[in-house]
């Protein structure tokens, strides 16, 4: 089977105070169509930078980026802005205007392309059902927990009926409980819309919850990569295997919480 998106030998540096330092080291990637894939790494190991690579938000020193038979890397910077209508992007941060209300958020991206006003109210009404906050259409972003403007976030990204959906880190700032609501609405959103989403965290549960296959990187290289019951059974790379410890001795002091002073 032919991947969906796929990267092949990705560079990418930054220059700090006159240092160049590279952050991705020739990362080839494959996913398929439909799958909800996974890159999991410490702070500081590339996979960020690789997921905004991918729709061209950071600019790959050389390599390749190919969604589909569209090469990223290759298009001009027009076609790149009618292409990324049809790529979704989510953060951690949630990135939502503060002075606009929930259904003017999710609108913006249909303004921009100068969408009609009864199709944008038929569109926005549809996210916000989809994503079930409905109540809170006239509601700003200041009244809203942080699980609730997650999910304006995802219903933004989602506005312009994308084909892929990038999450970078979208539950690191969130509660346990609010962080498994949004996994069951991406879980719901890939099943039903169809979406490839690639999942950028540092969270092995989230992972182990929601993705399919995962990629491990490490220090700008990917280590290993495949079927996530397999790579965290079983991990070969030193990142796995941190992962995994730290899993296994969450998970054994789950329940203690006995002790002095508590």
């Amino acid at each position: 089977m032919s991947s969906y998106i796929r990267t092949e030998n990705l560079y990418k540096s930054f220059r700090t105070k006159g240092n160049n330092v590279q952050v991705l080291k020739g990362i080839n990637l494959e996913v398929q169509k439909g799958d909800i894939y996974g890159v999991v790494g410490f702070s500081g190991a590339g996979k960020s930078t690789l997921v905004r690579c991918i729709n061209r938000l950071e600019e790959p020193d050389s390599g390749k980026v190919f969604i589909g038979e569209t090469e990223i890397t290759a298009l001009s910077k027009r076609e790149l802005a009618t292409k990324r209508r049809k790529i979704g992007m989510i953060f951690q941060n949630f990135n939502l205007f503060d002075a606009k209300t929930v259904f003017e958020n999710i609108a913006y991206p249909l303004e921009l392309e100068k969408a009609k006003k009864k199709d944008i109210q038929k569109r926005v009404d549809e996210l916000l059902e989809l994503v079930g906050l409905t109540e809170k259409k006239h509601a700003y972003p200041g009244q809203l927990s942080g699980g609730q403007k997650q999910r304006v976030g995802i219903a933004r990204a989602l506005a312009n009926n994308p084909d892929v959906l990038l999450s970078d880190e979208a539950t690191s700032a969130l509660d346990p409980q609010s962080t498994l609501a949004i996994l069951d609405l991406l879980r719901k959103i890939n099943k039903e819309l169809g979406l490839t989403i690639i999942l950028i965290t540092h969270e092995l549960e989230v992972v182990k919850y929601l993705c399919n296959n995962v990629a491990v990187i490490e220090d700008g290289i990917i280590v290993e990569e495949g079927e996530v019951r397999n790579i965290f059974l079983n991990p070969n790379s030193n990142t796995g295997k941190v992962f995994l410890k730290v899993s296994k001795e969450f998970q054994k002091n789950e329940f203690v919480s006995g002790g002095e002073g508590i």
